[in-house]
């Protein structure tokens, strides 16, 4: 079971994938439990974690004692899937992920969108404001579906992509729902969420 070494975060800048997985080590949950919880790929749970135990952040028993060193990326908002050896560039000179019909920046937009997908409140989930009318709400959701909506990517290779973005879609078309219904919605805001 990995344990979390608070001394030794000082100083380290953690992406956003990198600090969601670091939040859910606490000593009690495995490895294995780690990356079923977290809504990234295990490979990718797993390379987090080997990554977090190389750099000191936390401690792995039974495996090789890492050795402390500074993160491998210099910047806290860089993405270990931007970062992959050698992408190809697309025509608006963003990076596509290697194997994947998705560019790096399509990648972190679901990848940040699916680590926050419980933390999300309607509104939130919409990326609407409270006070929002009906149009707002089905603008916001319609904006969502082109950019979100698994059909938009149809034939697309996108390996464990396409189950996030179902997920997300899911997620995005609940809220859509409630908010659209008056009685819902006043019902969900007096209910203090």
């Amino acid at each position: 079971m990995p344990l979390p070494k608070p001394a030794a975060l000082a100083g380290l800048r953690l992406g956003v994938e990198e600090g969601f997985v670091l939040s859910r080590v606490d000593g009690k949950l495995t490895v294995g439990q780690i990356c079923l919880i977290v809504p990234f790929d295990a490979a990718l749970t797993a390379a987090i974690l080997a990554e977090l135990a190389r750099v000191g952040a936390i401690d792995i028993p039974g495996a090789e004692a890492p050795q402390i060193l500074p993160p491998l990326r210099p910047e806290a908002s860089a993405r270990p899937v931007a970062s992959a050896p050698g992408p190809p560039s697309t025509a608006a000179g963003q990076t596509a992920l290697a194997g994947l019909d998705l560019t790096a920046e399509q990648a972190r937009r679901i990848d940040e969108f699916c680590a926050t997908l419980q933390s999300r409140d309607a509104f939130e989930l919409l990326e609407v404001v409270r006070t929002a009318d009906k149009r707002e709400i089905k603008r916001a959701y319609f904006k969502l579906s082109k950019e979100l909506h698994p059909d938009r990517f149809f034939g697309k290779n996108l390996g464990p992509y396409r189950e996030r973005l179902s997920r997300i879609f899911q997620s995005i078309k609940a809220a859509y729902e409630l908010l659209s219904d008056d009685a819902r919605r006043s019902a969900y805001l007096d209910s203090g969420k």
